[in-house]
């Protein structure tokens, strides 16, 4: 079933309604981003009900967290993996990108830098788990929200650019962002929804947070903050069945201010280091002092953390939580 739009529209995006049917939408997004949802009602419609859902508290038995600026995927064979995870968004967005056929999916975390490596890297990503493509690709897009800055719509553009421009075709099944992500509280706009969860089993995609955010999590942060190349790694290696954290150092100059980071207090923590010091969530503070104090610790990560150059592996234990096998994956 076709669907027309409007003909002052006139480039090749293409935008998919939530239901199972291949249903095209129409040849562009549309301009401002919140007509988005009124010139796809299906789409209103799924993202309204992904905000609906219950918050799910998830431990850390067979999770794959992945953190900002991370992506990681795996499907339904690999019996080390319950769910995927991520969350602590506010204006950062949350992707998951799922081949129907295998059921191959993928989880990436944006904060709106190095957008192209992650998009691109999941979809490679994702066919690489997949194996030959039999379905379709289905996108569900989550996060952000009407902050004062407009950083949140700034994302939500690249996304949708950065998915569009692959030739693969993908189809947007929600997309609870920026405008549709946002609750008024007193007369200041917060996120309705902070993090997502996959049921790997069910495949279900549901509002989450997470008592635990998975291993080396201030190493990772401290790659995310202080690494030069601008990363965006994928953290999982699904043929392995790995978290594997690639060897990388940081800067001089980014070691020698750490003392002053440490020492700052909890408002000027968020104050220098957020885009939205009053939506976020408790564990923000706590998650930047770990990772200041890690690299105080480890200033040289070359020497004290990836010996010989190697990378950290890590695999599940029989409890399914994830326990050091060191610089070796066997």
């Amino acid at each position: 079933m076709h669907v027309n739009e409007p003909h002052r529209h006139t480039s090749n995006v293409h935008c998919f309604q939530s239901s199972m049917e291949n249903t095209f939408m129409g040849a562009a997004l549309p301009r401002p981003l919140k007509e988005l949802w009124e010139f796809f009602p299906p789409l209103k419609e799924a993202s309204m009900k992904l905000r609906d859902i219950p918050v799910k508290l998830l431990d850390p038995k067979g999770l794959l967290y992945v953190g900002q600026k991370e992506y990681a995927g795996t499907s339904p064979i690999d019996n080390s993996i319950s769910y995927l995870g991520t969350d602590s968004a506010t204006t950062c967005h949350i992707a998951v990108l799922r081949e129907t056929g295998s059921g191959a999916t993928c989880i990436g975390h944006f904060d709106g830098s190095a957008t192209y490596k992650g998009v691109h890297g999941m979809l490679k990503n994702i066919m690489d788990i997949a194996g030959s493509v039999t379905g379709r690709f289905e996108l569900t897009l989550a996060g952000g929200f009407n902050d004062e800055r407009r950083i949140s719509s700034q994302i939500s553009d690249e996304l949708l650019y950065e998915f569009n421009s692959h030739p693969q075709d993908v189809h947007l099944m929600c997309a609870t962002i920026s405008d549709m992500n946002t609750v008024m509280k007193e007369g200041t706009p917060f996120p309705v929804i902070y993090g997502l969860g996959v049921d790997m089993k069910h495949r279900e995609i549901f509002p989450a947070t997470f008592v635990d955010r998975g291993p080396d999590y201030p190493l990772r942060n401290a790659m995310r903050m202080f690494d030069w190349q601008d990363s965006f790694p994928c953290i999982y290696n699904f043929h392995l069945r790995r978290i594997v954290i690639q060897p990388f150092n940081y800067c001089v100059d980014d070691v020698s201010c750490v003392d002053k980071f440490i020492n700052l207090t909890d408002k000027e923590i968020l104050m220098k280091f957020s885009t939205s010091p009053k939506q976020e969530p408790p564990n923000f503070v706590e998650d930047f002092r770990n990772t200041f104090i890690h690299i105080r610790i480890h200033p040289t990560p070359m020497r004290s953390l990836f010996k010989n150059g190697l990378p950290r592996y890590y695999k599940q234990s029989p409890e399914g939580l994830w326990v050091d096998s060191g610089h070796s994956y066997r």
